[in-house]
């Protein structure tokens, strides 16, 4: 069975073709960027999402057939939390609101008085990143939109409608709006009441990995693939990654350093007594939770420093040059700079969208390696802080790494002293998407369980190893509390 991954992103869009065994059979990368606005909106026009996807398709269809294979199924996994509203006919009503967008920050302050009934039910309290207040914001500043409005989609159930005709979602994405009882797995009547939207206006919920239906002549005919082949939703992208890297049992940490920063881990219920500084979503996982932590910027920190003070010739980070400078910065000493890593706020533990990136400490002695040192320390503290935040809930036994910050090993060894434990970084890069897989083939019947599939499919991945040096540790240590005085000086005083 040869199963079409499809796994939207933050800047791009894959189409990986894979057998049962996870065979990378054919692949396809569509790039693009969000546009990013005054005061903290993030859009992408919606259009572009149904062009990307038959895009992907025809290519992947047209690689397969030159190798005299067929597609026997899609499976689709994506970011979470942005918001697609959709007439009648669902065709989009304005562009995209992107999960990093801000603008509904004012509305997440104003429904903070809620958040015990709204972390209690729904497993985090009111944030910017999750979709429910984007929707909110959209009823209370859109009226010609929000006089339309027959669904309000993610960019997955938006992909999903486009194959399949249907307007159906799984509990991944279903635990990202802030609207779904944790526990229930439905809808909550209390919470739409106080977000203001109307149970008719989402899709209906499904466990991750059902067939939410089978592709269309329509989209058939656009697209090139097989009308009547089955649609999977695999579950978020962050619930994929965790199942891709093994993260399936209580104390194993997956930790992806992509456009933003997500750790996860997966626990068999939900804590009793729920923090407000974690989340708590559904597993990709049948009948599992995980807990969540998110930094809101990580690569697009570090690329927007590599490309404001480096001049790429050809426009691609030169990783060698990257790991040199880092190396020579930080081989004898822990950075003397602090930054604070929030170019679009702090997400857990404290939930701030007013904070910004801060630098201090930089004299005239500092060099450019030195002020890039400071940013990625910054960035892994920040992780470190949410890490700890995990062990309330269950000791970590071990991490496994991914991600775009993962390309260098001057980088990993950065993580594993300043996290204090041993990580694991897998050969292969592509954990949403072989988590993806996992999941449908155990759908599809192929595997008993994700825990056979994943044994079958990584069981002989070749995997590297970082071990943490414990005086610096120690070092790092500290710095994570200077750091946290620091925030708490600028934002707390």
């Amino acid at each position: 069975m040869n199963i079409l991954i499809i796994d939207i992103g933050t800047s791009s869009i894959r189409g990986i073709l894979y057998d049962e065994a996870g065979q990378n059979l054919a692949f396809v990368q569509l790039k693009y960027e969000p546009v990013k606005r005054a005061c903290g909106w993030v859009e992408q026009p919606s259009g572009q999402w149904e062009k990307y996807a038959e895009e992907i398709c025809r290519k992947i269809k047209d690689m397969a057939e030159r190798k005299n294979k067929v597609i026997d199924a899609v499976a689709v996994t994506a970011q979470r939390s942005s918001v697609i509203p959709v007439d009648i006919n669902g065709n989009p009503l304005m562009d995209t609101i992107m999960w990093q967008d801000t603008r509904n920050s004012q509305i997440c302050s104003r429904l903070e008085k809620y958040n015990r009934i709204i972390t209690e039910k729904s497993g985090a309290k009111v944030n910017t990143v999750f979709s429910g207040s984007r929707m909110t914001w959209i009823k209370e500043n859109c009226p010609d939109v929000n006089r339309k409005v027959y669904k309000f989609l993610n960019i997955p159930e938006y992909i999903m409608y486009k194959m399949t005709g249907r307007f159906l979602t799984d509990y991944t994405y279903g635990s990202r709006t802030g609207l779904m009882n944790l526990k229930e797995k439905e809808w909550d009547a209390e919470l739409l009441e106080i977000f203001g939207v109307k149970e008719e206006q989402l899709c209906r919920l499904l466990q991750p990995g059902s067939i939410v239906g089978w592709v269309t002549e329509a989209f058939s005919a656009k697209s090139g693939i097989t009308k009547g082949i089955p649609v999977i939703s695999a579950g978020g992208d962050q619930q994929c990654a965790a199942v891709g890297q093994g993260a399936f049992d209580t104390g194993t940490v997956s930790v992806v350093t992509g456009t933003g920063g997500f750790l996860v881990t997966t626990l068999e219920q939900v804590p009793e007594q729920m923090s407000e500084n974690i989340i708590c979503n559904c597993a990709a996982v049948k009948d599992k939770y995980i807990i969540e932590a998110n930094v809101l910027t990580c690569c697009s920190a570090f690329d927007w420093f590599c490309r404001t003070f480096y001049d790429w010739t050809d426009g691609q980070i030169d990783y060698t040059r990257i790991n040199h400078e880092l190396e020579m910065s930080s081989m004898e000493r822990v950075g003397e700079i602090l930054m604070l890593p929030y170019f679009q706020g702090r997400s857990t533990p404290d939930w701030n969208p007013d904070s910004k990136a801060v630098f201090e400490g930089i004299a005239l002695k500092h060099t450019r390696p030195e002020i890039l040192q400071s940013l990625v320390e910054g960035i892994f503290l920040e992780i470190a802080n949410n890490l700890q935040e995990f062990e309330k809930y269950c000791s970590i036994k071990r991490a496994y790494i991914s991600g775009g910050m993962t390309n260098s090993r001057v980088m990993n060894q950065m993580q594993a002293d300043i996290y204090g434990i041993t990580l694991y970084h897998m050969e292969d890069s592509e954990s949403t998407a072989l988590g993806a897989l996992m999941t449908a083939l155990t759908e599809m019947g192929v595997y008993s369980s994700v825990e056979e599939a994943y044994h079958a499919i990584r069981g002989t991945d070749k995997i590297e190893e970082f071990r943490p040096r414990l005086d610096r540790y120690r070092e790092y240590e500290k710095k994570k509390e200077k750091m946290q005085e620091l925030y708490e000086k600028i934002y707390r005083s």
